[in-house]
């Protein structure tokens, strides 16, 4: 009986422990109002995307959802709506699988929108993905890296005149705890493998969530280091810790039996933030008044956070940046 007991207990321990570390957060307090500036948050429409928009638009901005999923974008303008009273939420389409799309929709944004206070690149997909969607992207790249951080990487390129000319703007890129996981260096055999993939080695979540960091990294230190430019954009990653979103659960589910699905489901919640609590960071990082000049960073808990010694190194971070202008066309 005392060893079945003993079991109980360090289970429930390790359960407790891990929700501390993983399924936690601190929360944003700051009561910034953002009445009169503009923000572009990729994926919007759900997840933590959803939080987020609903945070800001409460703070008063004018909200831009870019999504692929126009009907339920327009779902969540309502929703917003319905919960803020802001009725200056707008939905763009952006597919991020296709770069050509990307610019078509920085060409919408920059013909409509005269400045940009906040870029939230958001939106991402996960292992999933390959089964419902396909393996690559519209440009023959991994579909998880290309979505993940090829689009953002464009969509963040063709937008920084603007930002550069909005005072005291920020770009933050939503990685992952994930990027932790990758430990080899990224390698640029261009390939085509068996798959006609382009860059075999820019493959899988854990990558494309490192090369989050790594872009942050060096664009923050590109605008640092520009001629006359004392960094007019704060450009910050950060991860939301574990949160139980669709990114998730939807695996879950679709590989689960039903009656183990309905067990599993409440103990993750458990152990996991939900959709509010995985926002924060990302709020944090697009409001707190205490980052106003911290560039460069990377944040979890609202606080600073570990990084992968990889996107430590800064050759490493300007290869990654010169074969994703290569990618994009962009030279």
């Amino acid at each position: 009986m005392m060893i079945f007991l003993w079991i109980v207990f360090t289970f429930v321990l390790l359960v407790l422990t891990f929700k501390y570390y993983f399924g936690t957060t601190r929360w944003c307090k700051s009561t910034v109002k953002l009445n009169g500036k503009t923000v572009l948050i990729t994926g919007g429409n759900l997840g933590i995307g959803k939080a987020t928009a609903i945070d800001l638009a409460n703070r008063g901005a004018r909200v831009i959802i870019a999504s692929r999923n126009k009907e339920k974008a327009i779902q969540t303008i309502k929703e917003i709506y319905d919960k803020t009273g802001n009725d200056n939420v707008r939905f763009m389409y952006l597919d991020l699988m296709d770069l050509e799309v990307v610019r078509q929709c920085v060409e919408q944004f920059l013909k409509e929108e005269k400045r940009l206070d906040i870029l939230i690149n958001n939106s991402g997909i996960a292992g999933w993905a390959y089964k419902t969607i396909g393996l690559k992207t519209k440009q023959n790249y991994d579909l998880i890296f290309g979505v993940n951080h090829l689009g953002h990487f464009l969509l963040t390129y063709l937008l920084l005149d603007l930002l550069k000319k909005t005072p005291d703007s920020r770009v933050i890129n939503v990685s992952s705890l994930r990027h932790l996981w990758r430990r080899s260096p990224l390698r640029y055999d261009r390939g085509p493998n068996k798959d006609g993939i382009l860059y075999p080695d820019l493959a899988g979540y854990d990558t494309s969530k490192l090369a989050n960091v790594m872009h942050s990294k060096m664009l923050s230190n590109i605008l640092q280091g520009s001629p006359g430019c004392s960094c007019p954009v704060m450009v910050n990653s950060v991860h939301p810790g574990l949160a139980a979103t669709d990114i998730l659960m939807a695996p879950l589910k679709s590989v689960l039996p039903d009656t183990l699905y309905s067990i599993v489901d409440p103990f993750f919640r458990f152990i996991s933030l939900d959709s509010t609590g995985g926002a924060q960071t990302t709020i944090f990082a697009a409001v707190d008044e205490s980052l106003n000049s911290v560039t460069g960073k990377h944040f979890g808990h609202c606080r600073l956070a570990w990084e992968n010694k990889l996107a430590q190194d800064d050759e490493a971070c300007q290869q990654l940046w010169d074969y994703s202008m290569k990618m994009c066309g962009l030279t």
